[in-house]
């Protein structure tokens, strides 16, 4: 009461001041100069940017909390965190803000640090819920892993319209669905050095009705080159007149190649220069698999000779069409010797779910003969990369898998006792620099001495021999020697070399790790 009644006795005496003042007061009639005004407007600048540092520090918040979804990472929980801390220290570092003004901005931070809160109670529930789903899944697919066995695989290079390497194509009756067909989604991978990574995935089950969550994974890595630009001739086969034979035109296998812009039209159109004469030539410049030239056709009657539109840039040409290339004309060559490697999976096809493999192989390139294979000597190394799955299940609750990827180094030895037909030298190897996702894993694995075959294969079977099993080291941890592992050396170079390793490997580490494994290798010269 007493406070009140000094302020109202103040602004009285004050007012009464002012009115004495404006009346004279018995004092000079002039007004005394201001004092202070540039404090003030000092006071009242400084105020306006403690506010709009409040503010902006109060949206900074407002949007890092926004961005703590159930997935987010753990880096965006703590840049909320962060800005929450910033707001605070805004709000503590504005000394000229009014008190009242100050604790409603505190206030509102307040209710953004709860939402903060129940975003991370949130992520913590699903995350929960994703690594339990996470380790069922991994469960699955340690009891999916069975024998390393060598599927028979169609793999061919999908060339781009501009002559570019492409990813590859893969089939194999072995998976279920077959990967391959039209529903597959294809995406690439990452290069793992010269080896180009492509996954296809089909998730439209042949059962589907019956078995809904059925579907096949493959993962491929190929040494495909880019198709290079070649003399058409050395392309394809051409007749006395030096034409490409309507057989080869006008095949089904062939009319992406076919290019002309008098076949870019809709529906169907006939090319007949003279419908009264029926031994007339149709003639159309264009080119073949990107070579220059020109396209005929005897059109003996006005219907003989036709283009078709076949859809998504595609030609079919009906009439006994040939090509003529022009005089240096070059066609686009694909590379038709490569090797491959790479893993597979299947879901909803077996009791548990889920069940994974590798294989890998050879296609084209000069094949090794039995005698230059046992004539060679000394030792080559050969360098590249490998793939797999892997499950580890120490328990449910910390169950862990998925796939991987790893250099690949082998070591052959041909020998001198290649003469005797029984023993042609033999190869060891390890695999390291394990990636598992972005992560890298403390892995290795070695994969034991074993002997040639006389034609450069290898496979240590279940004989259980010293030192040729394949040993899984973890952390420093070498697991016992257990699993198995194949391949082949394929491809004479010079001094028939082999030039390139393809195989596959098995491991596991005691009770609770379990791998497939494939691999690429070039020789390092």
């Amino acid at each position: 009461m007493e406070t009140k009644f000094r302020h109202i006795l103040i602004a009285g005496l004050t007012a009464v001041g002012l009115g004495l003042a404006g009346c004279g007061g018995g004092g000079s009639s002039s007004t005394p100069p201001a004092t202070g005004s540039s404090n003030t407007g000092n006071q009242t600048s400084t105020v306006a940017m403690e506010r709009t540092a409040i503010s902006n520090a109060i949206a900074a918040a407002q949007t890092a909390v926004g961005m703590v979804t159930d997935d987010a990472s753990d880096a965006t929980v703590t840049a909320a965190d962060t800005a929450i801390a910033a707001a605070k220290k805004a709000i503590a570092d504005a000394a000229n803000v009014p008190a009242e003004e100050k604790t409603a901005n505190s206030g509102t931070v307040a209710q953004i640090e709860t939402a903060l809160s129940n975003a991370k109670t949130s992520r913590t529930a699903a995350m929960k819920d994703t690594n339990t789903a996470d380790a069922k899944a991994a469960v699955a697919l340690f009891n999916g892993f069975g024998d390393a066995t060598n599927f028979t695989v169609t793999i061919s290079a999908v060339t781009d319209k501009h002559g570019g390497g492409g990813m590859a194509s893969f089939t194999s009756d072995a998976l279920v669905p077959g990967v391959g067909r039209a529903s597959v989604t294809k995406s690439a991978e990452p290069m793992q050095g010269m080896w180009q990574g492509t996954m296809l995935t089909d998730a439209i089950a042949d059962d589907a009705a019956t078995n809904p969550g059925t579907s096949s994974t493959v993962v491929v890595y190929t040494d495909i080159e880019a198709a290079k630009s070649v003399p058409f001739g050395d392309v394809y086969d051409l007749d006395a007149n030096g034409n490409l034979a309507s057989a080869n035109v006008i095949s089904a296998a062939n009319r992406p190649k076919v290019k002309a812009p008098a076949f870019t039209h809709t529906g169907r159109k006939n090319h007949d220069p003279d419908p009264d004469d029926t031994e007339d030539v149709a003639m159309v410049r264009g080119t073949f698999n990107g070579a220059s030239g020109e396209y005929r056709c005897t059109a003996s009657s006005p219907t003989a000779c036709a283009s078709h539109d076949a859809g998504k840039g595609v030609v079919r040409l009906e009439g006994t069409w040939t090509f003529d290339p022009d005089s240096g004309a070059m066609a686009m060559e694909a590379d038709a010797d490569y090797a491959y490697f790479g893993w597979w999976l299947n879901k909803g096809t077996t009791t548990e779910g889920v069940e994974a493999g590798v294989f890998h192989g050879m296609t084209g390139g000069t094949a090794l003969t039995a005698a230059d294979f046992q004539a060679l000597g000394g030792t080559a190394t050969y360098k590249g990369a490998a793939a797999g799955k892997y499950a580890i299940n120490p328990g449910l609750s910390s169950a862990s898998g998925g796939h991987w990827t790893a250099n690949a180094t082998l070591t052959a030895d041909f020998g001198t006792e290649a003469t005797d037909g029984t023993g042609d030298g033999t190869i060891s190897g390890v695999i390291d620099g394990f990636m598992a996702g972005d992560e890298a894993m403390d892995w290795s694995v070695a994969l034991g001495e074993t002997p040639f075959s006389a034609s450069g294969s290898f496979d240590t079977g279940d004989d259980g021999a010293d030192g040729n099993a394949v040993v899984w080291t973890i952390g420093g941890v070498a697991g016992a020697e257990a699993g198995a592992w194949s391949g082949a050396l394929h491809e004479a170079g010079d001094n028939n070399v082999p030039t390139v390793a393809t195989g596959m490997f098995t491991a596991t580490h005691g009770t609770v790790g379990h791998m497939v494994g494939a691999f690429g290798a070039h020789v390092e010269k």
